[in-house]
Formats: structure tokens, C-alpha cells, sequence
């Protein structure tokens, strides 16, 4: 899989030189080969491949809208590009039809992708769009593609290729509505790039259709989840502060008199889409990404059914408010930005609540979780006298409100990091006894 990846950007990358004709021809030819490849797959693997056939034509159905987008580029407002949305709807209609046969979906993961989007939508896509048909059209295809993902990232035992090649076509989209749409400059150049990725994805779905379905690894994911935090959050801690290096800010971004949210801004400075926007946006995007893998392995700490989906449901809305303020910058609007930020501190409150209780959660000490309640309810109170304070002209915004706002944002990442740390431990201590004890009492 990664070695063909390298192959698709190799090739993308040197068609990017070539005449527009050209690289239509080689975008009709691909499709039609992955076809081709899969459907032979499909009729070796006999009876146990039967149902992928509706897979497969889903696949073939993105021709249809390869021929409008792709090939004859039909303009926004024409009927060449709602057949095209037609077509590639139709293609996610037989995918939920494969995967209601295989996988249960998860009504988090669409619930978080409802709210990113929508919120998305009403704050960037409702004002760009004057076309009542186009809108409802796309408005349809977005709801009928986070339903596809979210049986492709629930509970199943088939390939995680699906799981990636429906995600890639959502961004793949997502990249569309910010290039083609909002105008959003060298974002186009990753729609090729990942559409064809997320084509070469599904197809490898279908070709793996006589492979025996994988047994449930819940202990592996538990194992692997800590490792997002670990590794994901430096990466995206990293990007923000690289977003303050090179903010257009005269003489520097200072952390302490603007806002986080000010890197996220289309125009600084009178820059246009300047670098500190994009990293600002990926940053917040990969942090969302790292939520919404956690905060399911964390849930093992909460105790009681109920609690536990509450816990589950309270990440699922952190992980959208997160991925909706990556999408709607506070320059652009501020409400829907809002929308966003209390959605994400919604969440993050309701896991923290959930976590302190020692009749919830008796893996950690009590002073780490009644203090870290307490911490967070005084910084909470501080930031909302500070806001009042401000609003009603009792003391300046800066220092005290950015500064407040940094410091909850770090006791979230540092509360984040500790349950880390812990699971990481745990599962790597439990694992090194089952070998020990395997080794004791080896088997006849």
C-alpha cells in the first residue's frame, strides 16, 4: 500500500507537467484499470466475494463523475457538475450498501463529522453558493459521505483500507469545496493527489475480499492509542508554534496579548491566506484526528455502561468543535467560530467530569484527579471574569485573557498527556506478564 502511494505521487507529480489532455486520458485509464484488476479478484475468490460486487460498482460508478469533473470540467452553476455530485453520490450509496452487510456504524464519529461540516457549511459554503440547486445538492453528497465514513471507520472486520479510502475522498472533497469554491490558494493541488489515492484504497478493499476477515484487536488498539497522543501531539504542538514564527504580525506574535485563534486568520497584516493560517488549520485539524483516536481507548478508565458512552459521545464532540474551528477561522465567523470553540470545551469538560470520581475511575491517584478539576474549574472562572472584566471595561483583553486561554489549553494537553503516559504503561506492563507468564507455564 505505502509503496503504491509513492507511485501516485511520482506520478502525479511528473503529470503535473504535462498537456491537460494528457493527463484526462491517464485519469480515464486509471479508474478502468483498478476496475479490471479487482473484478478479477472478485471471481477468484468465489461465493465469499459475492457481495463485493456492489463495492466494485460503486467504484465504477466514480467514473461518472470523473467524465463531468474531471474530463469535461463542467462550471458550478451548470448540470454537467450536479450530475456529477449524482454520480459519485451514487458510488457512496453502494458502498453503505456493502458495508451495512459488514460493519455496524458509529453514530459518534458521524455525529462529529455532522457538526464540523455543518458548521462549515453555514458559516463558508451558504454565502459562496448562490444556486439554491448546488447547495442542496452538496449539502445531500456531504451527508451521504459522512454516513459512508462512519461505517467505514466502525466496527468491522474488513480491510482498514476502506477505513482510509473513504476518509481520503472526504478530504479529497473537502479540498475541492476550499480550492474550486472558496478559492483558497495551493489547495488544489491536493485533490488530484488524494482522490487518486483514495480510488487505489478502495480498490485494494476489494481485492483483499478472499482474505480471511481480521479478528477483533481491541488490546492492540489499546496498545497503539496512547502513541496518537505521544507522537500526534508533539507534531501538532510543533506546527502551532511554527505558525507564530512566521505570523505576519509586526514585530512578532506574542502569545500572551493575541489569541490562539488569531494564526488561523485569512488576512493578516493585509496578506491574504498567509502560512501561519494553514498551519494553524492543519494543526488543529491533526489534533482532532488525535481525539477522536484516544479518547476511545481512554474511555477504559470510566466504569458503568452509561458513563462510558458519555464519555465516548463527550470526545466525539470535542474532536468536532475541534476540527470546526480548524474550518471556519474567527475572521471569516465569529459565531460559527464560537460554535466551534464551546463544542470543543463542551466535550473536554464532560470527560473531565466523568474522570474524577473515584467510583469512575480508580486507575489514577486522587490528588492527580481532584486536582486537576479544581485547576481547571479556577482557570475557567479567572477566564470568564477576565472576559466580563473586559467587556464591560474594568480591565484591557491583553494580557490577561490570552494568557488565561493558553494556560487552559495547556492543562487540557498536559490532562491528555498524563492518561497517556498511564495507558501506555498499563498495556506495556500487562503484556510484558502475559509473555512472562507464558514463559512459566508454557503450553503442551
Amino acid at each position: 500500500m505505502k509503496i503504491m502511494c509513492i507511485i501516485i505521487i511520482q506520478f502525479w507529480g511528473k503529470a503535473a507537467d504535462l498537456p491537460h489532455h494528457i493527463v484526462k486520458l491517464m485519469l480515464l485509464l486509471f479508474t478502468p484499470t483498478l476496475l479490471l484488476v479487482s473484478a478479477v479478484f472478485i471471481l477468484r475468490g468465489g461465493r465469499a466475494c459475492r457481495s463485493y460486487w456492489l463495492a466494485w460498482t460503486g467504484l465504477a460508478a466514480t467514473m461518472i463523475g470523473d467524465y463531468f469533473l474531471a474530463v469535461k470540467v463542467s462550471p458550478l452553476d451548470s448540470a454537467g457538475f450536479l450530475c456529477g455530485v449524482a454520480g459519485f453520490s451514487l458510488a457512496h450509496l453502494c458502498w453503505i450498501g456493502f458495508l451495512c452487510q459488514h460493519a455496524r456504524w458509529s453514530p459518534r464519529i458521524a455525529f462529529g463529522l455532522t457538526l464540523s461540516l455543518g458548521v462549515f457549511f453555514a458559516a463558508r459554503m451558504l454565502p459562496a453558493i448562490e444556486a439554491p440547486r448546488l447547495l442542496t445538492a452538496l449539502s445531500a453528497y456531504t451527508l451521504i459521505s459522512i454516513i459512508s465514513v462512519s461505517f467505514a471507520c466502525g466496527s468491522h472486520r474488513l480491510s482498514s483500507a476502506w477505513r482510509y479510502g473513504l476518509c481520503l475522498l472526504l478530504f479529497s472533497d473537502a479540498m475541492i469545496a476550499f480550492g474550486h469554491i472558496l478559492r483558497v490558494p495551493f489547495l488544489k493541488n491536493l485533490i488530484g493527489l488524494t482522490y487518486l489515492a483514495s480510488l487505489l484504497c478502495i480498490a485494494t478493499a476489494i481485492c483483499r475480499c478472499s482474505i480471511c476477515p481480521r479478528p477483533h484487536a481491541r488490546f492492540r488498539k489499546l496498545r497503539q492509542a496512547p502513541l496518537f497522543v505521544l507522537l500526534g501531539g508533539p507534531l501538532a504542538m510543533a506546527l502551532f508554534l511554527y505558525a507564530m514564527r512566521v505570523c505576519p504580525i509586526s514585530p512578532y506574535y506574542n502569545p500572551f496579548f493575541k489569541m490562539l485563534s488569531y494564526l488561523g486568520r485569512t488576512k493578516i497584516n493585509n496578506i491574504e491566506y498567509p502560512l501561519c493560517h494553514y498551519l494553524f488549520s492543519f494543526a488543529l485539524a491533526a489534533s482532532a484526528y488525535v481525539s477522536a483516536r484516544f479518547f476511545p481507548a481512554l474511555s477504559c478508565f470510566v466504569r458503568g455502561a452509561r458513563k462510558k458512552s458519555l464519555f465516548l459521545w463527550g470526545g466525539a464532540l470535542n474532536a468536532g468543535g475541534l476540527l470546526a474551528i480548524a474550518l471556519v477561522p474567527e475572521n471569516v465567523h465569529g459565531v460559527m467560530h464560537n460554535v466551534g470553540c464551546f463544542a470543543a470545551v463542551g466535550g473536554g469538560a464532560i470527560m473531565l467530569l466523568l474522570m474524577t470520581p473515584a467510583g469512575n475511575n480508580r486507575r489514577a491517584p486522587g490528588s492527580v484527579r481532584w486536582g486537576l478539576l479544581a485547576w481547571a474549574l479556577i482557570l475557567v472562572a479567572l477566564f470568564q471574569s477576565a472576559l466580563l472584566a473586559h467587556r464591560y471595561k474594568v480591565m484591557p483583553f491583553s494580557p490577561y485573557v490570552p494568557t488565561l486561554q493558553k494556560m487552559l489549553i495547556l492543562t487540557f494537553v498536559g490532562w491528555i498527556t498524563y492518561y497517556a503516559v498511564v495507558l501506555f504503561s498499563a498495556t506495556r506492563r500487562n503484556l510484558a506478564w502475559q509473555r512472562y507468564a507464558k514463559k512459566l507455564n508454557p503450553e503442551p
